[in-house]
């Protein structure tokens, strides 16, 4: 069987890349390094900000089943946040819809 292609997603200064079922979060920033984790423990969710940004939290999911991706905190420990623009948040909710679907998990609405 012939593995699949990892899944890129690269917007602005953030770069994700899933690779047999591992999630790396980077961001060009020299303060930061890259970020690794199973895409079945991962969980992001947004928080909205002021002058139209959204914060992403990246963090660890508490119950396997949580969704991948919402508007609610998740459980688990956060190990990363990044800010964007209220208007990117439509790619970014897809790549994460993409990831669900991997994952086997839920998508909040």
């Amino acid at each position: 069987m012939e593995a699949a292609e990892p899944k890129v997603f690269q917007h602005d200064r953030l770069y994700i890349q899933v690779d047999r079922g591992i999630v790396e979060v980077f961001r060009r920033s020299n303060v930061i390094g890259p970020y690794r984790y199973p895409l079945a423990w991962v969980t992001v969710y947004a928080e909205a900000r002021r002058g139209g940004r959204i914060r992403l939290c990246f963090g660890i999911a508490e119950d396997l089943g949580e969704p991948v991706y919402g508007r609610v905190p998740n459980s688990g420990p956060v190990f990363f946040r990044h800010e964007i623009p209220a208007a990117d948040e439509p790619l970014y909710r897809d790549f994460f819809t993409e990831l669900a679907h991997l994952a086997d998990r839920p998508i909040a609405a």
